[in-house]
């Protein structure tokens, strides 16, 4: 993928249908890997600019997805605001394993258990240029685990400024949070360098309990970015982050355990990314990506557990993913009416963790993929794209992707899209077992230097096999001169085929038994009426059919990250010059219906005003207020998860020079 400074917003003028007047088209990088025309993509995709992010006042990255038709964001009700789940469409919410999520088209989805783990990812919300999400399936361009759709979140480009900037952030639930980065030039280098910390105290009870929930995060990370123009048709970039912090956890209320020392999550994240671009050409150019990343959770603690007799002891939790992969890419330009993406990567899981995978597991996937963009008549344009995948624990599959785009006119498309796409079984869901291993145990009053506890253990289902969904969609892109805005609509029918619907506590045996019809209506329509006033407007409709012969007694489980409804609506208003104020309303309604229970409601009004104050040339002091106040009296999804107050407000000042 190219980066954030590439975009050019009427690059793509040049295409000129029909004699109507066009207006600036979007232009994005994630759909197919071309520098598409948002008119041209074969998939509906959500930008979100990093004005806007600024004006609405968020401060975690997760919460930005409220803005995405069709988006839900959940908390997983056993470790609380410490495993955020961003969903597309719902499905599971405990361990929300089937969307693609990309930094700078680097994966930070994580295939040994298959999850993002957001509040640990080094990436400071300041140092995002925009995120593309494609709404729909896109293994034909990313490769399994792309199920749902995919978020790409690009940073800001090392030359995107010069100078320094500094901000501290605080308010109720414990917050504060501090930013420092610095960006500058050393040579021919140009360099992007951040260190920040953040602290939130999360839910505040569970249930009725107004007791100490021990949710709170807290985090020290450090990023740089880097890129160097070697000459003019070759360049170099790098990345490296780090990240380290604890996620206090509350101890289990079960009886027959007794803790002596608590069992809080030591999070240590740290990667390393570098990219080569070349062009070799004006119509030829590829690039080679390399990372490695390794996700350490260090979880110990001692108790003691009765099971017939008092057997006390040091427990773990230990958990060490890494993730490596290479990828090579190349990009033609044929002539005016055919270009070409293709290339091949490798890619590497390894988990190790004594607890949850007797010791070791690993996983080798490799790949290949193409897409191809035609223009094949003066208004339409075709789009046939697809990956290979070879993987040494799931064996081999074929994602295609088909889409036909017809411009009704200069600044309208509708697209016809038929894609197939897979979720890979993890390596804790293929190979895992649980067993819980004391060291320095004393049983009764014997003494063992290492004892495993019996009956507590599960173990993965090496016959599991990939989860599959076929997709189909109408959908229409349009621009709106007269209200200088942009409209979005999507109808789309869906079936997911092989679900593992199981926790992954394992208990329940993990089985590919459920299926899913997903269809419904979504859209987003956005204006900006005037200089001063911008409005985006989004709603989602889903109608969830899971009740097919087949399906096991887990398959309710699905509907617990689903709605029957949800949308916000946003206005970012300039008051003067150097003030500016962004709201937002949120709704979700019915949401997390399960067998035994109805489901709840979200309705949450956000309020954001920053004031810019230059104190001189080269000085320049920003202060800003947010606050976020629920409108509805029901807990965050799920019945453990609640907080005190319904207003938070936080509040910011951020020094650049």
């Amino acid at each position: 993928l190219l980066a954030s400074s590439d975009f050019n917003d009427d690059a793509f003028a040049e295409f000129d249908l029909l004699d109507e007047p066009t207006m600036d088209i979007p232009v994005v990088l994630t759909a197919a890997r071309l520098r598409q025309s948002q008119l041209d993509t074969p998939a509906s995709v959500t930008v979100i600019e990093a004005d806007t992010i600024a004006a609405l006042g968020f401060k975690d990255i997760e919460d930005i997805f409220r803005l995405v038709p069709g988006m839900l964001v959940g908390y997983h009700s056993a470790t609380g605001e410490k495993s955020p789940s961003v969903s597309y469409h719902g499905t599971q919410a405990a361990e929300h394993r089937r969307l693609q999520v990309l930094i700078d088209g680097r994966s930070v989805y994580k295939p040994a258990l298959a999850q993002v783990d957001w509040v640990n990812i080094p990436l400071a919300i300041e140092d995002i240029e925009r995120i593309e999400v494609i709404r729909g399936p896109s293994s034909a361009t990313y490769g399994a685990n792309a199920y749902l759709g995919t978020i790409n979140i690009l940073t800001k480009h090392p030359n995107a400024k010069k100078g320094m900037t500094a901000k501290v952030r605080a308010g109720n639930r414990q917050v504060s949070d501090a930013y420092v980065n610095l960006s500058g030039n050393l040579g021919q280098t140009d360099i992007h360098l951040t260190l920040a910390n953040k602290h939130k105290s999360g839910f505040d009870y569970l249930k009725n309990d107004e007791g100490n929930n021990r949710d709170s995060i807290s985090s020290v990370f450090t990023q740089i970015r880097t890129f160097t123009q070697l000459n003019p048709s070759s360049s170099f970039e790098w990345q490296s982050g780090y990240k380290t912090g604890k996620n206090l956890q509350k101890q289990s209320d079960n009886d027959l355990i007794t803790y002596n020392s608590e069992e809080d999550i030591e999070a240590q994240d740290v990667f390393a990314w570098s990219k080569y671009n070349h062009e070799f050409s004006s119509s030829q150019f590829s690039h080679l990506q390399v990372y490695s990343q390794s996700f350490k959770r260090t979880q110990e603690w001692n108790a003691c557990i009765d099971l017939g007799q008092v057997t006390c002891g040091d427990l773990d939790a230990n958990i060490n993913e890494t993730k490596s992969e290479i990828e090579y890419q190349h990009t033609s330009t044929w002539n005016e009416t055919l270009r070409t993406v293709a290339g091949m990567r490798l890619r590497l899981d390894e988990f190790e963790s004594i607890t949850y995978n007797n010791g070791r597991s690993d996983n080798l996937n490799s790949s290949v993929f193409t897409n191809v963009e035609y223009r094949f008549a003066e208004r339409f344009i075709l789009n046939l794209g697809g990956m290979y995948e070879s993987d040494d624990l799931n064996g081999q599959h074929f994602s295609p992707r088909v889409a036909v785009n017809y411009h009704l006119s200069n600044n309208q498309t509708l697209r016809v899209i038929y894609s197939e796409a897979i979720r890979s079984p993890s390596l804790y869901e293929k190979e895992g077992r649980r067993a819980l291993i004391l060291s320095n145990a004393t049983v009764g009053e014997t003494e063992f230097e290492s004892y495993t506890l019996q009956g507590l253990g599960g173990m993965g289902n090496s016959e599991l096999l990939n989860e599959k969904i076929y997709s189909h969609e109408i959908s229409y892109f349009g621009l709106l001169p007269a209200i200088n805005g942009q409209m979005d609509l999507k109808l789309f029918y869906d079936e997911l085929n092989g679900l593992i619907s199981q926790g992954l506590s394992f208990t329940d045996p993990l089985t590919n038994e459920n299926k899913l019809i997903q269809k419904g209506l979504e859209g987003q329509l956005s204006c900006k009426l005037d200089d001063d006033n911008r409005f985006i407007i989004s709603i989602s409709l889903l109608d969830t059919e899971n009740e097919f012969s087949g399906n096991n007694d887990k398959a309710y489980k699905e509907n617990n990250l689903s709605a029957d409804s949800s949308g916000s609506i946003v206005w970012i208003h300039n008051l003067h010059q150097n003030t500016q104020m962004g709201a937002a309303y949120y709704h979700v309604n019915n949401w997390g219906e399960q067998e035994h229970a109805e489901g709840v409601q979200f309705s949450r009004l956000d309020l954001n005003v920053n004031h810019s104050l230059p104190i001189n040339h080269e000085y320049q002091l920003k202060l800003q207020g947010a606050l976020q106040y629920r409108l509805d009296n029901d807990p965050l999804l799920y019945n453990n998860n609640n907080y005190s107050d319904d207003l938070h407000v936080y509040a910011s000042m951020e020094l650049s020079f």
